[in-house]
């Protein structure tokens, strides 16, 4: 470089070098930058969402869609062992609502890691449905899905539409018909046996008494379908419960032929197998294990025997 000083001309050539450096670094980050669109797919998952003290909506599904319960001893199963998380972690449910392929909670973490409250719930009952199944193997499909609930308005709209499910499934007319849900505990219909809910934070919205704030929330619940948001969901579930039904009537077909067989190798009347109670409880128990029948389906293939009865027979 001539007739320009050593020190500028070292300058110039520095600044050269670092501006060829940065358009290098430019291109490198545009290559990138495509490679991560190009194979966004095979990208970690995103984490979850998190606040302190945070209110979600939790879907947990079955895996492949299928029941994760068979009978309404697994639901209550299911309420036990949250009712355990809770009593040991002090986080807070505000609505609950259990189908037969998934469940929905509405719950507030109460500084708890979300993700570790629903993978310790979930070990549990699978814990306790392949040992009582004499199954293995996965019984949730992935990780549960989850929303923050972000305010008060979505937290009452989220609450009106869990208490719907059942409705929007078509298997009741109105919430309070369905048994798994904890609309019947705010209506008062129905006892808290274990202590899940907080009712206070979705009825103290509605001014009056207890028994007026009772009835206005029974009147929002009943106005479902004004809300024009998005609230998360599982695609195709109710066709799936339409399934289940199905199912459910051939696995009792199924059932009822095998015992017939059965009968017909021992040369022995329904009334005779009836009569031999340890043959029955046996026939009973093993009928649970190979077919996904309730107690209400079992008890009508032995001779129409109590449900309660029937509990007793399998638990054993």
């Amino acid at each position: 470089m001539k007739n320009i000083p050593s020190s500028l001309s070292a300058s110039i050539v520095q600044v050269l070098g670092t501006v060829l450096d940065l358009h290098q670094a430019i291109a490198n980050g545009i290559i990138i930058l495509n490679w991560v669109i190009e194979k966004g797919r095979y990208m970690p998952r995103v984490q979850r969402i998190k606040g302190e003290f945070s209110t979600y909506h939790v879907v947990q599904r079955g895996n492949e869609k299928k029941n994760i319960f068979r009978s309404d001893e697994d639901k209550l199963k299911f309420l036990e062992i949250v009712s355990k998380a809770k009593e040991k972690h002090s986080f807070l449910i505000y609505a609950y609502c259990l189908m037969n392929n998934h469940v929905h909670l509405l719950i507030n973490d109460n500084g708890n890691d979300i993700s570790k409250l629903m993978k310790s719930i979930n070990v549990s009952y699978v814990s306790y449905f392949n040992r009582i199944y004499e199954r293995c193997g996965h019984l949730f499909q992935d990780r549960f899905r989850s929303e923050v609930v972000k305010d008060d308005r979505y937290l009452l709209e989220v609450s009106r539409y869990i208490h719907n499910n059942p409705v929007k499934a078509k298997i009741e007319t109105k919430p309070g018909g369905f048994k798994w849900s904890s609309y019947n505990i705010y209506s008062g219909k129905a006892s808290d046996d274990f202590g899940l809910l907080d009712t206070s934070k979705i009825l103290g919205f509605f001014m009056g008494s207890k028994m007026k704030s009772v009835s206005e929330y029974e009147k929002f619940v009943a106005n479902y379908g004004e809300f024009e948001g998005h609230i998360l969901d599982i695609n195709e579930e109710y066709e799936d419960f339409g399934q289940e039904k199905r199912d459910r009537k051939h696995e009792f077909s199924l059932a009822k032929v095998r015992i017939e067989q059965m009968l017909d190798e021992e040369k022995m009347t329904i009334e005779k197998l009836l009569e031999n109670k340890s043959l029955r409880n046996e026939m009973i128990r093993t009928a649970r294990k190979n077919y996904s029948l309730n107690l209400k389906d079992l008890g009508e293939l032995f001779g129409g025997i109590s449900e309660s009865q029937v509990s007793r027979i399998v638990v054993k």
